[in-house]
């Protein structure tokens, strides 16, 4: 630039007095962050790569990234998003917005190289895995989430879905079906959902909304009570719903916008509170095997992602198949990770879990491979003497019950 294109931007001296300690603020809060957070561990990826790959710039990598952690770094990238949600309604890189209010996570709209290769090699996965898991004595069911932008896709409006997409949802399906998985096609039992009220997913959030939940929860039910689920003490579970109340879903949040004004924000979804209680049997009355999940046919564990864990789809599980639910599905578990610690759960147990429930959501199928995806069939257990004898004792699952006696509290929907 000419000195007098800068004696034109700064007339006066307090004008560039103000420059020069704004810059200088922006530098020292920019060293003290990389201080803070160097004290705190927060330079791992920086420390563990060290010299790796300097000719690739693999250090300078690792660094720019644990930089984009630091306080100030995350302060002002905060501030950045907010900005540019207010002036030019931009939500940032993970999430685009269809119709008005309306929000889709990025992830779903995004096609991969060699997405064919990648979903039937995670197909080969899930084929041998449940025919390993039969040998030992578990009936294995595979739930298949469809995308929200497939189901909502007149809420998409202007967002365009690329047409490589359409596909990979039922082809994956009659995959599986044509190799003897018993499959369930949860988007038969969402589109009933979306006809009556008109959506069947949260509008600010990934997941389903409450009915669309309990609509997956009972077409999965069906599917195990037609292959022979039969609890030994059937423990009815009734739900109350609560006010509906405004949420804002986890799209806000990852937009960044979690912490505007409630003004400023999208327009929040109206949820109600439920409250799940056990109303048949007094839990005195209730058998030990029925309680802690040991009777014959009734251990259910349920696998997946976080759709597993909102809008109460396991109390809505747990409720259709009047039984507990080991839940060990986990937020952000892709593919494979929840399986995986089911599986490392399992090979420690003198006997087979009889029903598992894989949740698995339409827009990890095609992402690339994983090492932990293809470990799975590694991990898988052996057949044991007690494979055709499930009733026998095991530990109990460790993460998340839906148990009878804590089906009288009151939880939030999500």
């Amino acid at each position: 630039m000419s000195q007098a294109f800068h004696t034109t931007l700064i007339r006066k001296r307090w004008q560039a007095w103000a420059f020069i300690g704004t810059f200088g603020a922006l530098l020292l809060g920019f060293g003290a962050s990389n201080i803070l957070a160097w004290h705190d561990d927060g330079l791992s990826k920086t420390l563990e790569n060290g010299w790796h790959g300097f000719a690739d710039g693999k250090p300078m990598q690792a660094l720019a990234e644990d930089l984009r952690k630091t306080p100030l770094a995350d302060w002002l990238g905060q501030r950045q998003r907010e900005m540019g949600w207010l002036v030019f309604n931009d939500l940032g890189a993970r999430v685009q917005q269809g119709c008005p209010g309306w929000l889709f996570l990025s992830d779903e709209l995004k096609p991969h190289r060699d997405a064919t290769r990648h979903a039937e090699e995670r197909a080969r996965v899930a084929i041998e895995l449940q025919r390993a898991l039969e040998t030992r004595g578990s009936r294995l069911v595979i739930a298949l989430v469809p995308d929200k932008t497939r189901i909502e896709a007149d809420h998409r409006c202007d967002l365009p879905r690329p047409p490589s997409l359409d596909e990979r949802y039922h082809a994956w399906l009659q995959t599986l079906a044509a190799s003897g998985v018993t499959v369930v096609d949860l988007g038969a039992a969402l589109n009933p959902v979306k006809q009556q009220l008109g959506a069947a997913f949260d509008r600010t959030d990934t997941h389903w909304r409450i009915e669309g939940a309990q609509a997956a929860a009972n077409a999965i039910a069906d599917r195990l009570k037609a292959r022979g689920f039969a609890p030994a003490s059937p423990t009815l579970i009734e739900h109350h719903p609560g006010e509906a109340r405004p949420r804002w879903g986890d799209l806000v949040r990852l937009a960044g916008l979690d912490k505007l004004p409630e003004a400023w924000r999208p327009d929040p979804d109206q949820v109600p509170s439920l409250e799940f209680a056990a109303s048949a049997q007094e839990p005195s009355d209730i058998s030990a095997d029925a309680l802690f999940g040991d009777a014959t046919n009734e251990r259910v564990a349920l696998v997946g992602t976080s759709f597993s864990r909102n809008a109460h789809f396991a109390d809505f599980l747990a409720q259709a198949l009047q039984s507990e639910i080991g839940n060990l599905a986990r937020d952000g578990g892709g593919f494979a990770q929840s399986m995986s610690d089911f599986l490392e759960q399992e090979a420690k147990s003198d006997s087979p879990t009889p029903w598992v429930i894989w949740e698995i959501t339409e827009r990890v199928l095609q992402e690339p491979l994983q090492d932990i995806d293809l470990a799975l069939l590694a991990k898988a257990p052996a057949s044991t003497p007690q494979a055709t004898s499930i009733a026998q004792t095991s530990p109990r699952f460790e993460i998340d019950h839906v148990d009878m006696h804590d089906l009288k509290a009151t939880h939030a929907s999500h």
